[in-house]
């Protein structure tokens, strides 16, 4: 039975992988102002490193296949660590737009599962569609169970639903004050003024459309500032940004998504 289990093993990793590389293709996020590991350019290179990798699992049962599963679902699950450590709100990407959820421990359960499995089966000598060609009643029924628990860790699974029906828009949506705070406080944008701040209590809040500003007092080389930050209220992955505005008058963007700016009001 163990060694079923672990021969399984290898048809439902190349499953994975194919279905991720799926999901990076066509389920694209909005990358403006991402982290390099959401851009195009590299979410492609993964999508490609994944399909290779799965392709091969069923394909053959070299040794060096094995060795970059367990490599690649390794690196993987030390990527979402650091991103649940850090306590930011970038997603993973492990399913392309999908996986816009700030990354916690799910994801990171699910991935060091997905590690376990892989260093597992690296010694199996067979190839995924040799072990899936004698699969009997019992093989299914492991690979169903196995499916079921990846989807319960999977966050990426409220998204897709909420993407297949009618929601409310975001400029409807109710979101309370303090779900705006959990998500400013946990993002880079806070970590980066957190320490310029003069106050744990923000001086104004107005909400425009999908997004809330939240405006903080701030001194910044002995000068007066307001740091504004902008919350999205949808949940999908649109980081919080941040703006100063000094005491003398004029606005500078304190942002990566795109040129630096001076806005001087009339």
């Amino acid at each position: 039975m163990a060694e079923a289990m672990r021969e399984l093993q290898i048809p439902f990793l190349a499953s994975v992988l194919l279905l991720a590389c799926a999901a990076k293709l066509t389920v694209r996020g909005d990358d403006s102002g991402s982290a390099p590991h959401h851009r195009r350019p590299f979410v492609y290179g993964v999508a490609f490193a994944e399909g290779t990798i799965g392709v091969a699992l069923l394909v053959t049962p070299m040794g060096l296949v094995r060795l970059a599963c367990v490599v690649f679902f390794g690196t993987a699950t030390w990527i979402i660590g650091d991103l649940t450590r850090r306590g930011t709100d970038e997603g993973c990407g492990c399913f392309g737009g999908l996986s816009s959820a700030p990354a916690g421990r799910r994801g990171l359960v699910r991935a060091a599962l997905l590690t376990v499995a892989a260093v597992a089966a690296a010694g199996v000598p067979e190839s995924g569609a040799a072990v899936l060609d004698r699969a009997g009643a019992g093989a299914v029924l492991i690979l169903a169970a196995e499916t079921a628990l990846l989807l319960m860790l999977s966050p990426e699974i409220a998204l897709a639903v909420e993407r297949t029906r009618s929601t409310t828009p975001c400029e409807l949506l109710d979101v309370p004050l303090e779900q705006t705070y959990t998500r400013l406080r946990a993002s880079e944008a806070w970590r980066e003024h957190e320490d310029d701040l003069t106050s744990a209590q923000p001086t104004e809040t107005w909400r425009e459309l999908c997004v809330r500003y939240v405006v903080y007092p701030a001194r910044i080389d002995d000068r007066t500032a307001e740091v504004v930050f902008a919350v999205p209220v949808d949940g999908r992955r649109q980081h919080v940004r941040a703006a100063l505005v000094w005491d003398g008058g004029h606005e500078e963007q304190d942002d990566d998504s795109g040129p630096r700016r001076v806005h001087t009001p009339a």
